[in-house]
């Protein structure tokens, strides 16, 4: 017996063990399985509505999850009724209509998320079909709990050209403030068009689509607001009316989008990387709005690694506002690596040298190349002997060290362009000296701003002649920098629009204040604009 009871005992433990064991596995599988269920739903979707849930006309202003109209100044408000067989595929939609056109950008529709987003990546999208006869805008907008809390926007509208009677849709997204904006034309057609947008809380930027053309990717938030509410500006009448289906939030991408890289990934044999953007000019296209484009592009060009940047010219517009050198002199302070001025025709050179630097004419060497920066505002004011001899005595230094030569300059010695066959944008007396020169030493690279315009690329005898746009909101052209990649054997060189992602060689349109812009209708009449990345082969090739 006693050897009975042992034996019993010693099985009890082992059960009594077995049991703990068990369940402290249960437990532990359980914790993972409810981690894994938080994770899934973090990452899954976060608001869903496709109307079938709903009665066939059911107005949904007085469901649990939409409001709207509220204070609508008409003594008759709006309506949004379900209805059958009115959306995609034979489905339920949402319908808002009225008598009369009314400001969608006030009244309209909106739902709450279940709890407030404001980190990490959520995608929206949602299908719409505007009224046959339309005539007014539709908004829709991501908000938080102020309704002018708009964080990003997706907006769009009938529209004619001046002097034309052909109708088109005029798209919008946003940048920093609800109104400054940034526009897209496609054609108009009675169909459904789908709205998708991308926000990115930790990079405070966004980027957004219109089926598949790109209105925006790298767009800075309008607000800092929690994201909360998504809000629907739409209308048609009630025989014709607008239509909602569709909408989704979530943390994944939808089907067919993938998000581009916004810049460039160096190869391996990379020596450095440096950058350049043409006229900044705070006050040209609006004092604020100039300072939040600039400060973009330097977050920009901090982001791509670059270990050293030049302006070429032109920082501020009215050249003896003081005010506007000293904005110049706060924005820079947002440069993480060395920066480096070039004066402009709109900079008078006392003043330049009092807030900017210290010389008009210098030069930077860093890593192998040479960098000889040249005082030229155009306009046929000329380089005198005494600059263009320290010019070649620059040159001489860099071809005895065997370095690659780099000038900057505001206005390029290149005139074989249509900006360039006029005064106001040539160097004048010294150029052909200067042209002499930069052969004979083999410079190889040119860098200029002044134009206002998409970049320009040409070669000429030894040198590649590029003019670069800038940020300043101007009527024409294209806004952002350009990227400058060194390596042994080679020098290529991207374009990174200032909302969008940097170009890549197979980009067929480029994106202006006008809208988009193919590049087979630009180059018939600039062919010197450059289109994708440029590799440049080096004067000067080095040995990693």
């Amino acid at each position: 017996m006693p050897a009975q009871n042992g034996t019993s005992q010693k099985i009890k433990s082992v059960l009594s063990l077995f049991m703990l064991t068990t369940g402290w596995l249960a437990a532990f599988i359980f914790q993972i399985a409810l981690v894994s269920n938080l994770v899934a739903a973090e990452q899954g979707v976060l608001l869903t509505d496709d109307f079938e849930s709903y009665a066939d006309g059911q107005s949904i202003i007085a469901s649990e999850n939409w409001k709207g109209f509220e204070g609508f100044p008409g003594k008759v408000k709006p309506t949004a009724i379900v209805k059958n067989a009115l959306g995609l595929d034979g489905s339920r939609a949402l319908a808002v209509s009225h008598a009369e056109a009314f400001r969608t950008d006030g009244w309209g529709v909106r739902t709450q998320l279940t709890k407030p987003v404001s980190k990490g990546v959520v995608w929206v999208q949602c299908r719409f079909k505007p009224a046959k006869d339309w005539k007014t805008g539709t908004f829709f907008d991501l908000r938080g709990e102020k309704s002018k809390a708009v964080i990003a926007r997706i907006a769009v509208a009938p529209f004619q050209e001046k002097g034309s009677k052909k109708t088109q849709m005029r798209w919008h997204s946003v940048f920093n403030k609800p109104y400054w904006r940034l526009y897209t034309k496609t054609p108009l057609e009675p169909r459904w068009y789908t709205m998708t947008a991308r926000i990115d809380f930790d990079r405070k930027t966004y980027a957004c689509w219109a089926d598949g053309q790109t209105l925006g990717e790298e767009l800075p938030l309008t607000s800092d607001a929690e994201f909360s509410h998504i809000y629907l500006g739409i209308a048609g009448t009630p025989d014709d009316p607008a239509l909602i289906d569709q909408l989704i939030v979530s943390r994944t991408a939808p089907a067919g989008f993938t998000f581009p890289a916004l810049l460039p990934e160096p190869e391996e044999d990379l020596i450095y990387r440096f950058a350049a953007v043409g006229d900044p000019q705070l006050g040209f296209g609006g004092f604020e709005t100039d300072k939040v484009r600039f400060a973009h592009a330097i977050d920009q060009i901090n982001r791509s690694g670059a270990e050293l940047s030049f302006m070429l010219g032109d920082m501020v517009h009215e050249k003896r506002d003081l005010k506007l050198y000293d904005a110049m002199l706060e924005l820079v302070k947002l440069f993480k690596q060395p920066y480096h001025y070039v004066r402009g025709n709109h900079e008078i050179p006392e003043l330049f040298l009092r807030y900017f630097f210290r010389e008009l004419h210098y030069s930077v060497v860093h890593k192998g190349v040479r960098f000889v920066v040249i005082d030229a505002e155009g306009n046929h004011v000329g380089l005198n002997d005494k600059q263009l001899d320290w010019i070649e005595s620059e040159f001489k230094q860099a071809e005895k060290a065997g370095e690659e030569i780099v000038i900057a300059l505001h206005v390029s010695p290149w005139q074989n362009n249509e900006r360039g066959r006029g005064k106001y944008n040539q160097i004048g007396k010294g150029r052909d000296r200067l042209r002499a020169m930069m052969k004979q030493y083999k410079v190889l690279l040119s860098l200029s701003g002044h134009y206002h315009r998409a970049l320009w690329h040409a070669q000429e005898e030894e040198t590649h002649y590029l003019v670069l746009g800038g940020t300043a909101l101007v009527s024409q052209g294209a806004f952002g920098w350009c990227d400058f990649d060194v390596y042994p054997d080679r020098i290529v060189v991207f374009q990174k629009p200032l909302f969008f992602a940097y170009e890549t060689a197979d980009a067929k349109q480029i994106h202006t204040s006008r809208g988009w812009l193919s590049y087979k209708e630009l180059k018939a009449k600039h062919p010197y604009a450059q289109q994708g990345p440029l590799t440049i082969k080096r004067h000067r090739p080095v040995s990693k």
